[in-house]
């Protein structure tokens, strides 16, 4: 089996009040080479290896056919772990892409899309990841749908990446079972808003559109930054800021001309308080997965 490298971009979900739903990939990216063979003794980790584990499981149900063979993975790339820009979902997608091209099938990203939806039960970051652009997706009666929409050039993104973790799981456990009227009508609204801005390709529409996202009031203890950072950018001009997934990460959408100037206004109020962050910088990714040389 010859060697496979594989580009997965970063990604951010929810966008604000789009909660297990909305997505879009960003320029930061991971590359994974995927290798015959379990990994050497002295490069094993054990989280890695259970989430290939499940990925080769889920592949198995999905295509069926001769076993698929053990693989370990390579992964070089500027998505941090735990950060809420979809790390996991650059794995998942990289080895599901291998497996499929391995089993002999066609290569379908919507196929990727719901093995990743399969193992980590929300498909808003591997949607974005595997489709690129701006996504929507949605689990019907029919099974898992998902589109996707070309993001404007003129749209800019700001990523501030506190050095603290974020792990979804313990930021699923802060939420309430129920939300009140109020809370779900304006979640809707701005949803819709948000979705019918990008889709559309009319990114000046976003403003005003990201605050009050009830998951945020919610998950606030564990990302104490979100707040100084949102009123800092929207000073600044950006149009929008918003926790990338459950957090760490706090993302900034504005025009693109001005994102810089935004990037370097964040890292002045974080050295104000005091607080180490990477800010940066980058843009959508309309490409989503894809194949590398060898």
């Amino acid at each position: 089996m010859p060697a496979m490298r594989i580009r997965v971009p970063a990604s951010t979900s929810n966008l604000g009040h789009g909660f297990d739903c909305l997505g879009m990939a960003l320029t930061l990216a991971n590359e994974i080479t995927v290798l015959e063979g379990p990994a050497p003794a002295e490069l094993r980790q054990e989280g890695l290896e259970r989430l290939c584990g499940a990925v080769r499981e889920q592949c198995q149900q999905v295509f069926g056919g001769p076993a698929l063979p053990e693989v370990h993975l390579q992964i070089t790339g500027t998505v941090p772990i735990a950060r809420g820009l979809g790390s996991s979902a650059t794995i998942i997608l990289a080895l599901a892409a291998a497996y499929q091209r391995l089993a002999g099938r066609d290569e379908d990203r919507q196929e990727l899309v719901r093995i990743g939806y399969g193992i980590e039960g929300h498909p808003d970051n591997v949607a974005a990841a595997a489709l690129g652009g701006f996504t929507i997706a949605a689990h019907l009666a029919s099974g898992l749908r998902c589109l996707h929409f070309p993001v404007p050039a003129e749209l800019g993104v700001v990523v501030v990446i506190p050095d603290y973790e974020v792990v979804t799981a313990a930021a699923r456990r802060v939420l309430p079972e129920s939300l009140s009227r109020e809370e779900a009508v304006r979640g809707w609204q701005r949803a819709s808003l948000i979705s019918a801005a990008l889709a559309s390709g009319q990114p000046a529409a976003l403003v005003d559109c990201f605050q009050q996202a009830w998951h945020e009031h919610y998950r606030a203890e564990l990302n104490p930054e979100l707040e100084g950072l949102r009123a800092a950018a929207g000073a600044a001009g950006a149009w929008g800021t918003f926790l990338s997934g459950s957090g760490s990460t706090i993302l900034s959408l504005c025009p693109h001309s001005r994102a810089a100037a935004i990037a370097e206004t964040l890292s002045a109020h974080l050295r104000a308080k005091g607080t180490s962050a990477q800010v940066q910088a980058c843009q959508a990714d309309n490409q989503g997965l894809c194949w590398l040389p060898d």
